[in-house]
């Protein structure tokens, strides 16, 4: 078809959602009666827009003229439309008896087109396939099949309808399924306090909504599902309440019964500098290190090529408080969600094929619930873990790689009489494989928690901190020479520090020199003038 301008009417690829389409959706949900989720609302968005579309070039068509049908019985000088003839006009100028054995009676028509050919169709023909044919959905700009327009552009219209139904303050989402607000009907607090008592006795376990309704004995309807929905949105407006399900899936807990650290950010994972964003590192990029901190940007950017399985190092903050950064590279491993900020789960050790229970906190990029996993396994900081994601399965695989040696010569966290730290070289066993400049063996010393509430403060010496940790760490080095690496390992174990703060640092600190490949030394002019003024 030549008339472009109904194409604007219908373009999948960048279809406007507007405040009509959420009228439709409103009203939708209203003739239904049920919740439904954002991909089953897509579907009647793309029919209604379908139902428009073809509206629109039945008025287009009036305007136009008559398009040919075979069925039809025309009269000597009529004007008729034939769209795949370029769209061209032409006009009866003949009519006689058909001859044709095996086709039953009809009439064959001469039409002149407007180019002055002359050309024979069939008239009064019942049993035609042009009688019943859309033009229009001949040309795949026009596309009017739901199922071809669901499959071709369903994943960005569903998320456009996510977007246009976020904007209503009318509607309540859990788990992607939606509905009015105003036609759930309200739940006693009796039965809120039961649903509390039923959860207690879970002991901290997700229990799925129907499970809660079938323990409190509550009054279901011949409207099950919206029963359930209500009674959702009931327990999603007390604070006592978590819902912790993965996308599709509804799972509630009691806030007071969460571990600690997900009810709470651990405080070695806080940071008090400032924003990576804003750090001046003249230029410089850390990729190359492939540093796995979830606090640099440049981390949360998620691969365009899905990763099942990911290696990921982990340094002293997240060792400490038995966690994982959650960076862009592995998100696609584990469950999420589309309104919870918390999504419980299950890890899978591959070594001891034992399950124990995990919690994405999609908002404060960690995963919990590897403190005991980690200190069972003897993992240290600056260790490689290896995750993997289990197919049509929320559970994510977690397992230690074969270390090269079962012991080795690595930096080791050491304290002297009066509880200052030092950092030496000691021989210490090894359990799973490390990155040599980033790997810290901690002993189990309470003064180490000291220090770090002494040093994680927001009015802090920043840079007197990492001078002290340099020179500390590079008396081991007659050239005093210290990688990057080494030191945002050695500087994390005392305060919590993303890479490009402290990179900036060391840049704009006269006290450093920049060497080649990211290392860094002492600047000889400022150790030599130390040296005078001691």
């Amino acid at each position: 078809m030549n008339d472009k301008s109904v194409n604007t009417i219908v373009n999948w690829k960048d279809l406007n959602l507007s405040q009509s389409d959420l009228d439709f959706i409103y009203n939708y949900l209203l003739e239904k009666e049920v919740p439904m989720t954002s991909l089953e609302l897509s579907k009647a968005i793309i029919d209604e827009h379908i139902r428009l579309f073809r509206k629109e070039l039945q008025k287009k068509e009036k305007s136009r003229g008559q398009v040919y049908r075979p069925n039809r019985d025309y009269q000597m000088g009529e004007e008729i439309l034939f769209p795949l003839s370029d769209n061209q006009k032409a006009k009866v100028i003949n009519i006689r008896q058909g001859n044709n054995p095996d086709l039953p009676d009809f009439n064959a028509i001469t039409f002149l087109f407007e180019d002055g050919t002359e050309k024979e169709f069939a008239g009064s023909l019942q049993d035609h396939r042009l009688n019943s044919f859309d033009y229009y959905s001949s040309d795949s700009e026009f596309l009017l099949d739901p199922e071809e327009v669901l499959d071709r552009f369903g994943g960005s219209i569903s998320k456009k309808v996510r977007q246009l139904l976020a904007q209503s303050d009318g509607l309540f989402t859990l788990a992607d399924f939606w509905f009015p607000k105003a036609l759930l009907s309200e739940v006693n607090l009796g039965y809120l306090n039961l649903a509390e008592a039923a959860l207690e006795m879970e002991e901290g376990q997700p229990v799925q909504t129907r499970k809660i309704l079938e323990a409190i004995e509550y009054p279901m309807d011949s409207n099950d599902l919206l029963t359930e929905f209500s009674f959702n949105y009931a327990l999603y407006k007390d604070d006592r309440f978590d819902e912790v399900g993965p996308t599709g899936k509804v799972l509630w807990v009691l806030k007071l019964l969460e571990p600690e650290d997900v009810r709470k950010k651990p405080l070695t994972l806080k940071y008090y500098g400032i924003d990576s964003e804003k750090a001046d590192i003249n230029g410089y990029s850390l990729d190359h290190l492939q540093i796995h901190d979830e606090l640099d940007p440049d981390n949360q950017i998620t691969p365009e090529t899905e990763i099942k399985t990911f290696d990921i190092c982990i340094n002293y903050p997240h060792w400490k408080a038995g966690s994982l950064p959650l960076i862009g590279s592995i998100r696609p491993i584990f469950p999420t969600a589309l309104e919870t900020d918390k999504v419980i789960f299950e890890f899978v050790d591959k070594n001891k094929s034992s399950k124990f229970p995990g919690w994405v906190l999609v908002k404060e990029n960690y995963v919990s619930g590897l403190k005991q996993w980690y200190r069972e396994n003897h993992i240290i900081p600056g260790s490689f873990i290896r995750l993997r994601k289990i197919d049509n399965s929320t559970d994510v695989e977690i397992s230690m790689i074969p270390p090269r040696s079962s012991k080795d010569w690595i930096r080791t966290a050491v304290f002297d009489s009066k509880g200052k730290i030092h950092f030496e070289i000691r021989q210490q066993p090894i359990n799973t494989d490390f990155d040599e400049r980033m790997c810290i063996y901690v002993e189990n010393n309470p003064q180490l928690d000291l220090i770090w509430d002494q040093n994680n403060k927001p009015d802090i010496n920043f840079g007197k901190l990492v001078e002290n940790i340099f020179k500390e760490i590079s008396s081991d080095n007659p050239q005093g020479i210290v990688h990057f690496l080494e030191l945002y390992a050695a500087v994390n174990m005392l305060h919590r520090c993303p890479p490009k703060p402290l990179l900036a640092t060391l840049i704009h600190n006269d006290h450093f020199e920049i060497l080649d490949n990211y290392y860094f030394k002492i600047n000889s002019k400022e150790s030599k003038l130390e040296t005078e003024y001691e």
